[in-house]
Protein backbone atom coordinates (compact mmCIF):
# COMPACT_ATOMS: atom_id res chain seq x y z
CA UNK A 1 0.00 0.00 0.00
CA UNK A 2 1.30 3.57 -0.39
CA UNK A 3 1.21 5.73 2.78
CA UNK A 4 2.39 9.63 2.84
CA UNK A 5 0.21 9.78 6.05
CA UNK A 6 0.94 7.16 8.38
CA UNK A 7 3.32 9.19 10.56
CA UNK A 8 1.39 9.55 13.15
CA UNK A 9 0.19 6.68 16.18
CA UNK A 10 -3.71 6.68 16.94
CA UNK A 11 -5.16 4.82 19.21
CA UNK A 12 -9.19 3.93 19.32
CA UNK A 13 -11.24 2.65 22.02
CA UNK A 14 -14.12 0.73 21.00
CA UNK A 15 -16.86 0.18 23.60
CA UNK A 16 -18.86 -2.71 22.32
CA UNK A 17 -20.91 -3.57 25.54
CA UNK A 18 -21.80 0.93 25.97
CA UNK A 19 -25.44 0.28 25.44
CA UNK A 20 -26.07 -2.32 28.33
CA UNK A 21 -22.83 -0.08 30.65
CA UNK A 22 -24.11 3.24 30.83
CA UNK A 23 -26.57 1.59 33.36
CA UNK A 24 -24.54 -1.36 34.94
CA UNK A 25 -21.57 1.00 34.91
CA UNK A 26 -20.00 -2.86 35.48
CA UNK A 27 -21.12 -3.48 39.38
CA UNK A 28 -23.74 -5.55 39.37
CA UNK A 29 -25.10 -9.36 39.90
CA UNK A 30 -27.94 -9.60 37.72
CA UNK A 31 -28.86 -10.23 33.98
CA UNK A 32 -29.99 -7.24 32.02
CA UNK A 33 -30.44 -6.16 28.66
CA UNK A 34 -31.35 -3.30 25.83
CA UNK A 35 -33.79 -3.75 23.77
CA UNK A 36 -35.20 -2.17 21.20
CA UNK A 37 -38.84 -2.51 19.85
CA UNK A 38 -38.73 -5.63 22.40
CA UNK A 39 -36.02 -7.41 21.06
CA UNK A 40 -32.60 -7.43 22.44
CA UNK A 41 -29.90 -5.89 21.08
CA UNK A 42 -27.30 -6.33 23.74
CA UNK A 43 -26.94 -7.85 27.24
CA UNK A 44 -24.24 -8.17 30.03
CA UNK A 45 -22.19 -11.39 30.77
CA UNK A 46 -24.33 -12.59 33.48
CA UNK A 47 -27.54 -12.80 31.14
CA UNK A 48 -25.46 -14.27 27.99
CA UNK A 49 -24.88 -17.29 30.29
CA UNK A 50 -28.40 -17.79 31.03
CA UNK A 51 -28.81 -18.06 27.17
CA UNK A 52 -29.96 -14.82 25.96
CA UNK A 53 -29.20 -14.05 22.46
CA UNK A 54 -29.51 -10.95 20.30
CA UNK A 55 -32.53 -10.50 18.68
CA UNK A 56 -34.87 -13.00 21.12
CA UNK A 57 -37.86 -10.84 22.19
CA UNK A 58 -38.37 -10.62 25.80
CA UNK A 59 -41.35 -12.70 26.11
CA UNK A 60 -38.29 -15.47 25.52
CA UNK A 61 -36.18 -13.78 28.03
CA UNK A 62 -38.52 -13.61 30.52
CA UNK A 63 -39.20 -17.72 30.13
CA UNK A 64 -35.39 -18.22 30.56
CA UNK A 65 -34.96 -15.68 33.78
CA UNK A 66 -37.90 -13.97 35.27
CA UNK A 67 -35.87 -11.28 37.67
CA UNK A 68 -33.97 -10.34 33.90
CA UNK A 69 -34.16 -6.48 34.12
CA UNK A 70 -34.77 -4.51 30.75
CA UNK A 71 -34.27 -1.41 29.68
CA UNK A 72 -34.68 0.52 26.10
CA UNK A 73 -31.81 1.63 24.11
CA UNK A 74 -31.01 5.46 25.19
CA UNK A 75 -28.82 7.08 22.36
CA UNK A 76 -28.83 10.42 24.38
CA UNK A 77 -27.73 8.70 27.18
CA UNK A 78 -25.06 6.62 25.51
CA UNK A 79 -23.84 10.01 23.61
CA UNK A 80 -23.86 11.75 27.30
CA UNK A 81 -21.45 8.68 28.41
CA UNK A 82 -18.76 8.85 25.39
CA UNK A 83 -18.68 12.22 26.15
CA UNK A 84 -17.62 11.66 29.52
CA UNK A 85 -15.17 9.36 28.64
CA UNK A 86 -13.65 11.68 26.19
CA UNK A 87 -13.17 14.44 28.97
CA UNK A 88 -11.93 11.45 31.33
CA UNK A 89 -9.14 10.48 27.82
CA UNK A 90 -8.03 13.75 28.01
CA UNK A 91 -5.49 13.31 30.51
CA UNK A 92 -3.76 11.46 28.04
CA UNK A 93 -3.55 13.28 25.69
CA UNK A 94 -4.95 16.87 24.39
CA UNK A 95 -6.74 15.14 21.07
CA UNK A 96 -9.51 13.00 21.27
CA UNK A 97 -12.03 12.41 18.88
CA UNK A 98 -15.36 10.88 19.27
CA UNK A 99 -16.14 8.65 16.93
CA UNK A 100 -19.69 7.65 16.86
CA UNK A 101 -21.41 5.41 18.02
CA UNK A 102 -19.31 4.23 20.55
CA UNK A 103 -15.81 4.99 19.91
CA UNK A 104 -12.80 7.34 20.87
CA UNK A 105 -10.20 7.97 18.84
CA UNK A 106 -6.95 9.31 20.51
CA UNK A 107 -3.91 10.99 18.73
CA UNK A 108 -0.92 9.58 21.07
CA UNK A 109 2.26 9.62 19.21
CA UNK A 110 3.33 12.61 21.22
CA UNK A 111 2.39 10.95 24.45
CA UNK A 112 4.17 7.96 24.31
CA UNK A 113 7.46 9.79 25.77
CA UNK A 114 5.09 11.39 28.74
CA UNK A 115 4.00 7.70 29.52
CA UNK A 116 6.72 5.24 28.69
CA UNK A 117 5.53 3.65 25.90
CA UNK A 118 2.21 2.25 24.38
CA UNK A 119 2.02 -0.64 26.31
CA UNK A 120 1.81 1.96 29.38
CA UNK A 121 -0.66 4.23 27.99
CA UNK A 122 -2.62 1.27 27.48
CA UNK A 123 -2.14 -0.32 30.86
CA UNK A 124 -3.64 2.98 32.06
CA UNK A 125 -6.52 3.16 30.10
CA UNK A 126 -7.84 -0.04 30.81
CA UNK A 127 -7.26 -0.12 34.31
CA UNK A 128 -9.01 3.56 34.25
CA UNK A 129 -11.75 2.62 32.29
CA UNK A 130 -12.40 -0.39 34.30
CA UNK A 131 -12.79 1.82 37.62
CA UNK A 132 -15.06 3.60 36.27
CA UNK A 133 -16.97 0.56 34.70
CA UNK A 134 -17.08 0.30 31.21
CA UNK A 135 -15.12 -2.43 29.05
CA UNK A 136 -13.00 -1.55 25.52
CA UNK A 137 -11.00 -3.09 23.17
CA UNK A 138 -7.94 -1.00 22.24
CA UNK A 139 -6.40 -0.91 18.32
CA UNK A 140 -3.71 0.77 17.95
CA UNK A 141 -2.74 1.97 13.60
CA UNK A 142 -1.07 4.75 11.82
CA UNK A 143 -4.81 6.44 10.54
CA UNK A 144 -7.74 6.71 12.72
CA UNK A 145 -9.91 4.63 10.30
CA UNK A 146 -7.11 1.58 10.65
CA UNK A 147 -7.07 2.05 14.31
CA UNK A 148 -10.91 2.18 14.66
CA UNK A 149 -10.56 -1.21 12.60
CA UNK A 150 -8.07 -2.79 14.28
CA UNK A 151 -10.78 -2.11 17.78
CA UNK A 152 -13.59 -3.62 16.08
CA UNK A 153 -11.00 -6.51 15.59
CA UNK A 154 -8.79 -6.98 18.20
CA UNK A 155 -6.20 -6.87 16.19
CA UNK A 156 -2.33 -6.73 17.48
CA UNK A 157 -1.00 -3.32 17.32
CA UNK A 158 -0.51 -2.09 13.98
CA UNK A 159 -1.61 -5.38 12.23
CA UNK A 160 -2.03 -5.38 8.40
CA UNK A 161 -5.79 -5.00 7.74
CA UNK A 162 -5.80 -7.15 4.37
CA UNK A 163 -7.71 -9.86 5.41
CA UNK A 164 -10.21 -7.30 7.27
CA UNK A 165 -13.85 -8.61 5.68
CA UNK A 166 -15.62 -5.54 3.79
CA UNK A 167 -18.18 -5.75 6.96
CA UNK A 168 -16.11 -4.31 8.86
CA UNK A 169 -15.53 -0.98 6.60
CA UNK A 170 -17.42 1.79 7.67
CA UNK A 171 -19.67 2.09 4.59
CA UNK A 172 -23.05 2.32 3.41
CA UNK A 173 -24.66 -0.91 3.70
CA UNK A 174 -25.41 -0.98 -0.20
CA UNK A 175 -21.65 -0.01 -1.00
CA UNK A 176 -21.20 -3.52 1.29
CA UNK A 177 -24.12 -5.01 -0.62
CA UNK A 178 -22.87 -4.79 -4.18
CA UNK A 179 -19.09 -5.76 -2.86
CA UNK A 180 -20.73 -8.56 -2.16
CA UNK A 181 -22.27 -9.61 -5.42
CA UNK A 182 -19.21 -9.11 -6.81
CA UNK A 183 -17.60 -11.38 -4.91
CA UNK A 184 -15.33 -8.80 -2.96
CA UNK A 185 -15.15 -10.50 0.92
CA UNK A 186 -11.67 -8.50 2.46
CA UNK A 187 -9.98 -5.02 2.30
CA UNK A 188 -7.34 -7.25 0.30
CA UNK A 189 -9.90 -7.79 -2.66
CA UNK A 190 -11.50 -4.46 -2.76
CA UNK A 191 -8.04 -2.56 -3.23
CA UNK A 192 -7.02 -4.83 -5.83
CA UNK A 193 -10.07 -3.02 -8.14
CA UNK A 194 -8.42 0.79 -9.49
CA UNK A 195 -9.96 3.71 -7.64
CA UNK A 196 -11.02 5.01 -10.97
CA UNK A 197 -13.29 2.13 -11.35
CA UNK A 198 -15.00 2.12 -7.40
CA UNK A 199 -14.98 6.11 -7.97
CA UNK A 200 -17.53 5.46 -11.57
CA UNK A 201 -19.28 2.44 -9.63
CA UNK A 202 -19.68 3.87 -6.06
CA UNK A 203 -19.11 7.53 -5.73
CA UNK A 204 -15.88 9.64 -4.74
CA UNK A 205 -16.68 9.01 -1.28
CA UNK A 206 -16.03 5.66 -0.92
CA UNK A 207 -12.35 5.85 -2.75
CA UNK A 208 -12.04 8.86 -0.20
CA UNK A 209 -12.51 6.37 2.39
CA UNK A 210 -9.94 4.02 1.33
CA UNK A 211 -6.84 6.35 0.94
CA UNK A 212 -7.90 8.14 4.17
CA UNK A 213 -7.70 4.21 5.46
CA UNK A 214 -4.27 3.44 4.07
CA UNK A 215 -2.86 6.87 4.85
CA UNK A 216 -2.79 8.18 1.55
CA UNK A 217 -4.68 10.96 1.92
CA UNK A 218 -5.24 13.16 5.10
CA UNK A 219 -7.81 12.51 7.87
CA UNK A 220 -8.54 15.52 9.75
CA UNK A 221 -10.57 14.98 12.73
CA UNK A 222 -12.93 17.26 15.33
CA UNK A 223 -11.15 17.13 18.79
CA UNK A 224 -13.59 17.62 21.95
CA UNK A 225 -13.10 21.33 23.67
CA UNK A 226 -10.27 21.99 25.59
CA UNK A 227 -13.10 23.75 27.82
CA UNK A 228 -13.49 20.73 30.49
CA UNK A 229 -16.88 19.47 31.66
CA UNK A 230 -18.07 16.75 33.75
CA UNK A 231 -21.24 14.62 33.92
CA UNK A 232 -21.19 11.55 34.96
CA UNK A 233 -24.25 9.47 35.89
CA UNK A 234 -25.41 6.46 37.70
CA UNK A 235 -28.51 4.13 36.94
CA UNK A 236 -30.35 2.09 39.36
CA UNK A 237 -31.51 -1.31 38.59
CA UNK A 238 -34.32 -1.04 41.27
CA UNK A 239 -36.37 2.28 42.67
CA UNK A 240 -34.32 3.57 45.49
CA UNK A 241 -37.13 5.29 47.97
CA UNK A 242 -35.38 6.35 50.65
CA UNK A 243 -32.53 9.18 50.07
CA UNK A 244 -30.18 8.06 52.71
CA UNK A 245 -29.70 5.49 50.57
CA UNK A 246 -27.64 7.27 48.17
CA UNK A 247 -24.63 7.87 50.29
CA UNK A 248 -22.53 5.18 48.56
CA UNK A 249 -23.21 6.08 44.97
CA UNK A 250 -22.91 9.91 45.46
CA UNK A 251 -19.38 8.68 47.06
CA UNK A 252 -18.31 6.88 44.07
CA UNK A 253 -19.75 10.05 41.62
CA UNK A 254 -17.63 12.49 43.70
CA UNK A 255 -14.38 9.98 43.75
CA UNK A 256 -14.53 9.96 39.95
CA UNK A 257 -15.70 13.74 40.29
CA UNK A 258 -12.61 14.60 41.98
CA UNK A 259 -9.88 11.94 40.35
CA UNK A 260 -11.06 13.71 36.65
CA UNK A 261 -9.79 17.25 38.95
CA UNK A 262 -6.55 15.84 39.88
CA UNK A 263 -6.18 14.46 36.65
CA UNK A 264 -6.89 17.98 34.51
CA UNK A 265 -5.18 20.13 37.52
CA UNK A 266 -9.00 21.52 38.26
CA UNK A 267 -10.47 22.54 41.20
CA UNK A 268 -14.53 23.70 41.23
CA UNK A 269 -16.27 26.30 43.45
CA UNK A 270 -19.68 24.74 42.17
CA UNK A 271 -21.53 21.38 41.20
CA UNK A 272 -24.97 20.27 41.27
CA UNK A 273 -26.73 16.64 41.22
CA UNK A 274 -29.86 15.42 39.94
CA UNK A 275 -32.28 12.83 40.91
CA UNK A 276 -34.48 11.67 38.74
CA UNK A 277 -36.81 8.97 38.05
CA UNK A 278 -38.78 7.78 34.80
CA UNK A 279 -42.33 9.01 35.92
CA UNK A 280 -41.48 11.96 38.13
CA UNK A 281 -39.78 15.66 37.37
CA UNK A 282 -35.86 15.40 38.10
CA UNK A 283 -34.74 17.42 41.51
CA UNK A 284 -31.44 19.41 41.39
CA UNK A 285 -29.35 20.45 43.81
CA UNK A 286 -26.12 22.76 43.93
CA UNK A 287 -23.62 22.60 46.25
CA UNK A 288 -21.66 25.95 46.49
CA UNK A 289 -18.61 26.49 48.18
CA UNK A 290 -16.57 29.23 49.62
CA UNK A 291 -13.22 28.50 47.70
CA UNK A 292 -12.22 26.75 44.93
CA UNK A 293 -12.25 22.95 46.03
CA UNK A 294 -10.97 19.25 44.91
CA UNK A 295 -11.67 17.94 48.51
CA UNK A 296 -13.65 14.57 48.61
CA UNK A 297 -14.78 14.58 51.74
CA UNK A 298 -15.51 18.09 52.04
CA UNK A 299 -17.86 17.21 48.88
CA UNK A 300 -19.54 14.39 50.40
CA UNK A 301 -20.15 16.17 53.51
CA UNK A 302 -21.64 18.96 52.02
CA UNK A 303 -23.73 16.46 49.63
CA UNK A 304 -24.98 15.32 52.75
CA UNK A 305 -26.23 17.74 54.69
CA UNK A 306 -28.09 18.96 51.36
CA UNK A 307 -29.43 15.34 51.30
CA UNK A 308 -31.17 15.89 54.76
CA UNK A 309 -33.15 19.05 53.89
CA UNK A 310 -34.48 16.78 50.67
CA UNK A 311 -37.54 15.16 51.47
CA UNK A 312 -39.66 15.42 48.53
CA UNK A 313 -38.47 12.93 46.44
CA UNK A 314 -40.38 10.11 46.62
CA UNK A 315 -38.59 7.51 43.85
CA UNK A 316 -34.99 7.63 42.32
CA UNK A 317 -33.76 5.38 39.29
CA UNK A 318 -30.81 7.53 38.46
CA UNK A 319 -28.58 10.11 40.12
CA UNK A 320 -26.31 12.42 38.01
CA UNK A 321 -23.22 14.86 38.96
CA UNK A 322 -22.81 17.64 36.81
CA UNK A 323 -20.55 20.44 36.55
CA UNK A 324 -19.65 23.24 34.05
CA UNK A 325 -17.29 25.58 35.62
CA UNK A 326 -13.56 25.45 36.68
CA UNK A 327 -10.31 26.76 37.94
CA UNK A 328 -6.84 25.92 37.58
CA UNK A 329 -5.18 24.52 40.20
CA UNK A 330 -2.60 26.97 41.75
CA UNK A 331 0.12 25.10 43.50
CA UNK A 332 1.41 26.34 47.19
CA UNK A 333 4.32 25.05 48.62
CA UNK A 334 4.25 23.43 51.96
CA UNK A 335 5.82 25.10 54.71
CA UNK A 336 7.96 23.58 57.34
CA UNK A 337 6.35 24.58 60.10
CA UNK A 338 2.93 23.89 59.27
CA UNK A 339 0.23 25.73 60.68
CA UNK A 340 2.84 28.29 61.53
CA UNK A 341 1.24 32.15 61.46
CA UNK A 342 3.42 34.80 59.28
CA UNK A 343 3.07 38.28 58.45
CA UNK A 344 2.08 38.89 55.23
CA UNK A 345 3.25 42.34 53.14
CA UNK A 346 0.12 44.17 54.49
CA UNK A 347 0.65 43.11 57.90
CA UNK A 348 -1.88 40.70 58.09
CA UNK A 349 -1.31 37.22 60.39
CA UNK A 350 -2.40 34.12 58.34
CA UNK A 351 -1.60 30.68 58.11
CA UNK A 352 -2.65 28.14 55.35
CA UNK A 353 -4.53 25.65 58.25
CA UNK A 354 -6.31 29.07 58.82
CA UNK A 355 -8.03 29.68 55.07
CA UNK A 356 -8.67 26.05 55.54
CA UNK A 357 -10.92 26.03 58.64
CA UNK A 358 -12.63 29.10 57.62
CA UNK A 359 -12.82 28.13 53.89
CA UNK A 360 -14.52 24.30 55.51
CA UNK A 361 -16.59 26.28 58.32
CA UNK A 362 -18.73 28.73 55.60
CA UNK A 363 -19.48 25.33 53.05
CA UNK A 364 -20.74 23.95 55.77
CA UNK A 365 -22.79 27.25 57.41
CA UNK A 366 -23.86 27.62 53.44
CA UNK A 367 -25.11 23.93 53.29
CA UNK A 368 -27.07 24.34 56.53
CA UNK A 369 -28.79 27.48 56.14
CA UNK A 370 -28.46 28.33 52.83
CA UNK A 371 -26.49 29.96 50.21
CA UNK A 372 -27.53 33.51 50.84
CA UNK A 373 -27.11 33.27 54.86
CA UNK A 374 -23.47 33.58 54.60
CA UNK A 375 -21.80 36.60 52.59
CA UNK A 376 -18.63 38.56 52.61
CA UNK A 377 -18.58 42.27 52.94
CA UNK A 378 -17.09 44.88 50.53
CA UNK A 379 -16.98 48.74 50.46
CA UNK A 380 -19.29 50.62 48.05
CA UNK A 381 -18.58 53.90 45.79
CA UNK A 382 -21.11 55.50 48.80
CA UNK A 383 -19.99 58.18 51.45
CA UNK A 384 -22.88 58.00 53.51
CA UNK A 385 -22.74 55.30 56.47
CA UNK A 386 -25.61 53.14 55.80
CA UNK A 387 -24.79 52.11 51.75
CA UNK A 388 -21.12 52.46 51.92
CA UNK A 389 -20.78 48.37 52.11
CA UNK A 390 -22.77 45.90 50.51
CA UNK A 391 -22.67 42.22 50.65
CA UNK A 392 -21.04 40.41 47.90
CA UNK A 393 -20.48 36.40 47.85
CA UNK A 394 -17.63 34.64 49.68
CA UNK A 395 -14.23 34.20 47.27
CA UNK A 396 -15.52 37.74 45.10
CA UNK A 397 -14.85 40.43 47.08
CA UNK A 398 -14.47 43.82 45.89
CA UNK A 399 -12.23 45.48 48.41
CA UNK A 400 -11.77 48.84 46.56
CA UNK A 401 -9.61 51.64 47.69
CA UNK A 402 -10.22 52.48 51.35
CA UNK A 403 -10.54 55.54 52.19
CA UNK A 404 -8.01 57.16 55.39
CA UNK A 405 -10.50 58.22 57.90
CA UNK A 406 -11.94 56.49 61.06
CA UNK A 407 -14.52 54.53 60.60
CA UNK A 408 -16.27 52.14 63.21
CA UNK A 409 -17.01 48.41 61.78
CA UNK A 410 -20.37 48.32 64.60
CA UNK A 411 -23.14 50.88 63.38
CA UNK A 412 -26.27 50.98 64.71
CA UNK A 413 -29.56 49.60 62.83
CA UNK A 414 -31.21 53.18 63.57
CA UNK A 415 -28.90 56.25 64.68
CA UNK A 416 -30.05 57.12 68.37
CA UNK A 417 -30.72 60.61 69.95
CA UNK A 418 -28.33 61.34 72.31
CA UNK A 419 -28.92 64.23 75.62
CA UNK A 420 -26.98 66.80 75.74
CA UNK A 421 -26.18 69.46 78.19
CA UNK A 422 -24.78 73.24 77.14
CA UNK A 423 -24.63 71.62 73.48
CA UNK A 424 -22.24 69.29 74.60
CA UNK A 425 -23.64 65.17 74.00
CA UNK A 426 -23.58 63.16 76.79
CA UNK A 427 -23.61 59.31 77.18
CA UNK A 428 -22.63 57.52 80.32
CA UNK A 429 -21.37 60.82 80.96
CA UNK A 430 -19.85 63.55 78.92
CA UNK A 431 -18.27 62.72 75.54
CA UNK A 432 -14.95 64.62 74.92
CA UNK A 433 -14.89 65.24 70.96
CA UNK A 434 -11.24 63.89 70.11
CA UNK A 435 -11.59 64.36 66.07
CA UNK A 436 -14.17 66.00 63.94
CA UNK A 437 -16.14 67.09 62.53
CA UNK A 438 -16.15 65.48 59.01
CA UNK A 439 -18.84 66.87 57.49
CA UNK A 440 -21.06 64.27 54.71
CA UNK A 441 -23.43 65.76 52.67
CA UNK A 442 -24.89 63.88 49.54
CA UNK A 443 -27.88 61.27 48.58
CA UNK A 444 -29.65 64.02 46.85
CA UNK A 445 -30.80 61.81 44.50
CA UNK A 446 -32.63 59.44 46.75
CA UNK A 447 -31.57 59.34 50.94
CA UNK A 448 -30.25 62.67 51.45
CA UNK A 449 -28.01 63.45 54.38
CA UNK A 450 -25.90 66.31 55.53
CA UNK A 451 -23.96 65.71 58.96
CA UNK A 452 -20.79 66.67 60.96
CA UNK A 453 -19.40 63.20 62.32
CA UNK A 454 -16.93 63.19 65.40
CA UNK A 455 -15.11 60.77 66.89
CA UNK A 456 -15.97 61.23 71.23
CA UNK A 457 -15.00 59.30 74.07
CA UNK A 458 -16.97 59.22 77.16
CA UNK A 459 -15.50 58.97 80.83
CA UNK A 460 -14.77 54.95 81.23
CA UNK A 461 -12.47 55.23 77.62
CA UNK A 462 -15.27 53.94 74.99
CA UNK A 463 -15.24 55.24 71.97
CA UNK A 464 -18.30 56.49 70.09
CA UNK A 465 -18.92 57.57 66.56
CA UNK A 466 -21.69 60.65 66.96
CA UNK A 467 -22.66 63.52 64.81
CA UNK A 468 -24.99 66.47 64.29
CA UNK A 469 -27.59 66.59 61.51
CA UNK A 470 -27.34 70.27 59.15
CA UNK A 471 -29.83 72.01 57.57
CA UNK A 472 -29.35 71.06 53.64
CA UNK A 473 -31.54 74.03 52.06
CA UNK A 474 -29.63 77.59 52.34
CA UNK A 475 -33.13 79.12 52.33
CA UNK A 476 -33.51 77.05 55.89
CA UNK A 477 -30.40 77.69 56.79
CA UNK A 478 -30.46 81.55 56.43
CA UNK A 479 -34.41 81.37 58.04
CA UNK A 480 -34.09 78.80 60.81
CA UNK A 481 -31.23 77.32 61.84
CA UNK A 482 -30.93 77.26 65.48
CA UNK A 483 -27.86 77.53 67.34
CA UNK A 484 -25.30 74.53 67.07
CA UNK A 485 -25.43 74.13 70.82
CA UNK A 486 -29.43 73.56 69.96
CA UNK A 487 -28.49 71.18 67.49
CA UNK A 488 -30.17 67.57 68.45
CA UNK A 489 -26.54 64.97 68.26
CA UNK A 490 -27.05 61.23 67.33
CA UNK A 491 -25.10 57.84 68.16
CA UNK A 492 -24.55 56.28 65.22
CA UNK A 493 -21.52 53.88 65.73
CA UNK A 494 -19.15 52.05 68.39
CA UNK A 495 -15.69 51.91 67.68
CA UNK A 496 -14.15 47.90 69.14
Amino acid sequence: MKRKHNDDLWLCLHFPQLPVEIFTRGKTEKPVVVTVKQRITHMNSIAMTLGMQVGSSMDTAYVLCSNIVCFEKDHDKELLALNFLAQWAYQFTPNVALKSPASLLLDIKSSLNLFGGIENIKTQLQKGLLHLGYSAVLGVHHTPLAAHISAKMALPDVAPLHDTPIEILDVEPRILESLQKMGMRSLHDTLALPYSGLTRRFGVFFADYLQRLQGEKPDPQKFISEQPSFLSEITFLSDVTNVESLVFPIRRLLQEFCEFLMARQLKVSTFSFTLSHRSHKPRSFSIHLAEPESDAAMFLLLTQLHLEKINDVEEIDSIRLSARQFLSTIALSGDLFHGTRFQQKDGRMTSLADAENSARLTNILNARLGQDACFGLSLANDHRPEKAWKPVQQGSLELGDAEDNHRPLFLLPQPRALSSHNGKPEFSGDLLLLQGPERIDCGWWDTPIARDYYVARNPAGALYWIFQERPRKPSQALSQELPQKEQPWFLHGVFS
